[in-house]
């Protein structure tokens, strides 16, 4: 990881991908699938310091409005507002900013690790060396706002979506924050066309052999060459639907596969077909074949 910046300012870390942080905050709720760490959290009230994160930082106020004061670690000028329940705190990774508010807010965060925005960085906007976000407070922002409640939503029912939902979302937002609140003087360099054959017969090749492992965006977009972004892009266009659907129907037909073959508990099934539990087997399986693997077993005589 890069050292942060201003190493001479005394800060406290806060690194949002352990379940013990530190810098006077708790976390309630807790889901880390590396790159992406989502969390719901308290923070006591800050009497005045310096804090920084491990990783770039979006963070949506969900209780009472609240009075707060900041600055930056370039500025000596304090600035004062209050925070409203939706609106966000974007924070990069090494930049220490100053705050203190006597509240003590609740906050749905989502934290993403420097190694995937600096990879979208450098791949979707054609970019070498540092990003740079801007740290920015009490901000009101839809696109944050909907990508938030996504998220917050797979924190709340524990991840059912898995690495690819959650890198997907990841992906959108990095972008979002580049483009809006970083250093990119351009959008993202627009990917027209699909995957080549090879690459996309070896992404097939490396699903099948991976269905039941919890496959990730990154791993996915490495096979092709691309960032996570573009690889979304581009496998919609080569597939007719995103990486974590298609592996979602991919997984289904397998366990048609096994239901027609195999006499064994419909729980096993979901497991070898590489769900995390029957419930989900079941729930994707109605969206996919319009009946659940009980009545598709039972039709088969």
């Amino acid at each position: 990881m890069r050292s942060i910046r201003h190493p001479h300012l005394r800060h406290d870390l806060i690194d949002f991908a352990s379940s013990e942080p530190s810098g006077g905050l708790t976390f309630n709720e807790h889901l880390n699938v590396a790159p992406v760490t989502l969390t719901h959290g308290t923070s006591r009230p800050m009497e005045g310091r310096y804090l920084a994160a491990a990783q770039v930082v979006v963070a949506i106020h969900e209780g009472k409005a609240f009075d707060i004061e900041w600055r930056g670690a370039d500025s000596d000028r304090i600035q004062s507002g209050f925070i409203a329940h939706g609106q966000a705190n974007v924070g990069d990774a090494r930049l220490p900013f100053w705050v203190r508010y006597t509240a003590t807010p609740s906050f749905f965060a989502i934290a993403l690790d420097e190694s995937f925005v600096g990879e979208i960085w450098e791949k979707a906007f054609d970019r070498s060396g540092d990003f740079s976000i801007q740290s920015s407070i009490g901000v009101e922002d839809r696109i944050i706002g909907r990508l938030g409640a996504l998220a917050r939503r797979e924190l709340s029912q524990g991840g059912p979506g898995g690495r690819l939902y959650l890198e997907g979302l990841a992906s959108c937002l990095t972008v979002h924050l580049l483009r809006d609140y970083g250093s990119a003087e351009r959008s993202p360099i627009p990917h027209r066309g699909g995957l080549s054959p090879r690459h996309m017969r070896r992404v097939l090749e490396y699903i099948d052999a991976h269905l039941t492992d919890d496959l990730g965006l990154v791993e996915l977009a490495a096979i092709a060459g691309l960032s996570p972004h573009h690889f979304g892009q581009a496998f919609k266009i080569s597939a007719g639907k995103s990486p974590h659907r298609f592996v979602i129907e991919r997984r289904v037909q397998h366990a048609m596969e096994l239901l027609r073959r195999e006499d064994c508990s419909i729980a096993a099934i979901a497991s070898a077909a590489g769900f995390s539990s029957q419930s989900r087997l079941t729930q994707n399986f109605r969206r996919v074949a319009g009946v659940t693997p009980g009545q598709f077993r039972r039709s088969l005589g």
